[in-house]
């Protein structure tokens, strides 16, 4: 650009400043702080050794590539800190990524990389990590929570608690929207105090219902009583900000024909969330996991992963003799592995249930439409006829936890992926 005019190297500054500032925002604080945390600890890593983080000071590749293996090995064992448990193979080619990455933006080539320029790992690197994932046996999966389980929430939840009865309330409808919806916690419930996280809690304005044959937001939605929430016959989440979604994407269950006073449909509880937050006067950016209980200064609390771990570990105690679930295993994370095992259970193909769970899968997925299929195929009412799987009787973290007794035998792949927020 130094032989340009000043306007054209001008406007190209302006233009690349506006690209990068763009860029930028692909990563949110939360997962730009994670990285620096990681390259901090691999500053440190190669402090102790005498070498300088780029490893500009270390000749050959070969020899560059240690270093990230010893770095991967310790970080495998005890992740960012010293009394933290082994983490996952996929935790530390994260980790190796960010310090491929921070190498980089010192200006020196990747050496997790074959080559500069190639965009493949090191067959050594490559080979170190499908080890590593080769490992990870099925323990480290979080226990999928059955229909049985949320059916027994109702008994062992106090509704008239003077600060907690209505968060009670709210844990029993939030959680059914989980499981049929394949949810990650960070996408219905409060997970930190932290502004901004790879996946965001649905809002008021991103559910819309059918009602007697006519659509609604639900902001604007006619609900005034529980009367008005069972003529609801469809409901729809729209994905606008959560992790591996296409923005704007929606995703629609059918009412289920449970006519329990606490209905386990997809509809029906999330009329009753939406109901509260309307009569409360709700703006349409208030987030569903909200609870107006009048408690505290803004009279207002919020449903968080410990909520809903404390009540499905409740509810799933007496229930182990049945289930065959030990509720230590169980958590807020269990509801999305949940919903899906109640689908493999139901004889719903796993390439679908990848879809609607958004789960990494082929290309081809990326083409099929959700909301058609989920309308279509009334995956709600498959759900709660076959959620009520049982696992048969293991020790307290087997290595083998045992698929579910009524599932097909070759869908433990599907569940046995790590998630994050």
């Amino acid at each position: 650009m130094a032989a340009a005019a000043p306007a054209a190297r001008h406007g190209f500054e302006t233009d690349l400043r506006a690209a990068l500032q763009t860029a930028s925002e692909a990563n949110v604080p939360k997962t730009v702080n994670a990285r620096n945390k990681i390259f901090a600890s691999w500053v440190a890593f190669c402090e102790s050794l005498g070498k300088h983080p780029s490893l500009c000071d270390v000749l050959g590749h070969q020899n560059k590539l240690s270093y990230l293996l010893v770095f991967g090995h310790r970080y495998r064992k005890h992740g960012r800190n010293s009394g933290q448990n082994a983490v996952r193979a996929g935790t530390v080619a994260s980790a190796l990524l960010a310090v491929g990455e921070g190498i980089t933006n010192l200006g020196y080539p990747d050496p997790r990389k074959l080559a500069p320029g190639n965009p493949r790992n090191h067959p050594v690197l490559a080979a170190y990590l499908k080890r590593l994932g080769d490992e990870d046996g099925p323990s480290t999966r979080v226990y999928p929570a059955n229909v049985t389980i949320l059916r027994t929430l109702p008994d062992v939840l106090d509704f008239d608690h003077v600060t907690h009865g209505q968060i009670n309330r709210c844990i029993i409808n939030i959680t059914i929207v989980a499981f049929f919806w394949l949810l990650r916690p960070a996408e219905y419930l409060h997970v930190s105090d932290e502004p901004q996280s790879r996946s965001q809690a649905f809002l008021l304005r991103d559910v819309g219902f059918e009602i007697e044959g006519r659509l609604y937001n639900a902001s604007q939605a006619p609900l005034n009583d529980l009367n008005d929430v069972a003529k609801i016959a469809k409901a729809t989440l729209t994905f606008n900000d959560q992790k591996n979604a296409v923005r704007g994407e929606q995703v629609s269950h059918r009412a289920t024909d449970d006519t329990s006073d606490w209905a386990l449909c997809p509809c029906k509880a999330l009329g009753r969330v939406v109901l509260h937050l309307l009569q409360n006067g709700a703006t349409p950016d208030t987030p569903l996991y909200t609870v107006y209980n009048g408690y505290g200064p803004t009279g207002r609390s919020a449903v968080t992963p410990a909520f809903i771990t404390n009540a499905i570990r409740h509810a799933a105690t007496a229930l182990e003799p049945t289930t065959g679930v030990d509720p230590w295993l169980l958590s807020a994370r269990s509801l999305r592995p949940g919903g899906a095992t109640a689908l493999l259970c139901a004889g719903v193909p796993g390439d679908a249930i990848q879809l609607l769970g958004r789960w990494k899968s082929h290309a081809m997925l990326e083409y099929l439409r959700v909301q058609a299929l989920t309308h279509a195929q009334n995956f709600a009412q498959r759900m709660l006829d076959h959620g009520s799987y049982t696992f048969s009787q293991q020790p307290r973290f087997d290595d083998n936890i045992p698929i579910p007794n009524e599932a097909p035998a070759t869908f433990l792949a599907l569940l046995d992926a790590e998630e994050d927020e």
